[in-house]
């Protein structure tokens, strides 16, 4: 019927070997191939399994490695540099180095641009990574005087001081990793939740009387809201997260009918969602005065 069929995977994979056998023949006079041994995280990456069977064909071929024999290479001034630094580490540890690198030695130790920087990347070799206390005056540097903590701030510290000397005296975080992570999901949930409660208040609408239709409306109003704001554009950015983003959508449903179904089956009402306490807040903070006259502004008695 004159209708060109689409190729076979077995045709397919018989066009890739082809192409791949073109592309090895092309060259007239070196073929050069090479491979990563890790990739951008340090994870140990295998070479493919084309280099196996060509090794299986030239039995004589040699394999050379940079990371394991590195050659002496004397370029850029910025690249030696660096080149010098490990040529000196391997000196110090009573290696033999290339007599070359003596000479390059000379040659920054002279220059005004570089002699600092070389004097004090040789000060980092000899530096020895043991710990030490935290000073006073720097622990007053990272949290000041008075420290501002809440309930989830100290268990972190409970379950790990030095976990909490990096989060929130160091203040570093992670590596932003473009993903859908369970944290993501939560926060996002959360906020749906919180947003929920402030859209009933404002409505009059008791939750003892509110209908499943109105809860799904309502929902379903808020989520797109939330959607368009570009701290959750992840959630849109393609077909997949669309999609997980509809599953989570009945997920929020189903746990505001178990919120609402906890609350209208208990004596408990609401009066408030995401109450803060704290300066200036609706409930003043909870201060407790330390031994050595400062402040930590968390949880016990008020004064």
């Amino acid at each position: 019927m004159d209708v060109e069929l689409a190729k076979t995977t077995l045709e397919a994979l018989y066009n890739d070997n082809f192409n791949i056998y073109k592309a090895f023949t092309t060259s007239e006079e070196k073929l050069y191939i090479s491979y990563i041994s890790s990739d951008s995280e340090g994870v140990a990456q295998k070479p493919s399994t084309l280099l196996l069977k060509i090794k299986k064909i030239f039995l004589n071929l040699k394999e050379e490695s940079d990371v394991i024999e590195k050659k002496t290479e004397i370029t850029k001034k910025a690249a030696v540099f660096d080149e010098l630094l490990l040529n000196i580490r391997n000196f110090k540890d009573g290696k033999e180095i290339d007599e070359i690198w003596f000479e390059v030695y000379k040659i920054f130790e002279e220059d005004q641009k570089w002699n600092f920087k070389l004097k004090t990347a040789i000060k980092g070799l000899d530096f020895t990574n043991e710990p030490e206390e935290i000073k006073k005056e720097n622990i007053g540097k990272l949290y000041g005087n008075t420290l501002k903590t809440s309930v989830s701030k100290l268990e972190s510290y409970q379950k790990c001081p030095f976990s909490f000397y990096l989060k929130y005296g160091l203040k570093l975080k992670e590596k932003d990793i473009f993903k859908l992570e369970g944290l993501d999901t939560g926060s996002f949930m959360h906020d749906v939740i919180d947003t929920f409660f402030e859209e009933v208040e404002n409505r009059n609408i008791s939750l003892r009387e509110i209908k499943d239709e109105e809860v799904r409306d309502i929902i379903e109003k808020i989520i797109e809201e939330k959607l368009k704001l570009k701290e959750n554009y992840i959630f849109t950015s393609s077909a997949k997260f669309k999609n997980q983003t509809l599953r989570l959508k009945r997920l929020i449903y189903k746990a505001m009918k178990y919120i609402i179904l906890s609350i209208t089956q208990s004596d408990f009402n609401v009066f408030g969602h995401e109450v803060e306490f704290g300066e200036n807040k609706k409930y003043p903070p909870i201060e407790i005065e330390l031994e050595n006259r400062k402040e930590s502004t968390n949880n016990r008695k008020n004064r």
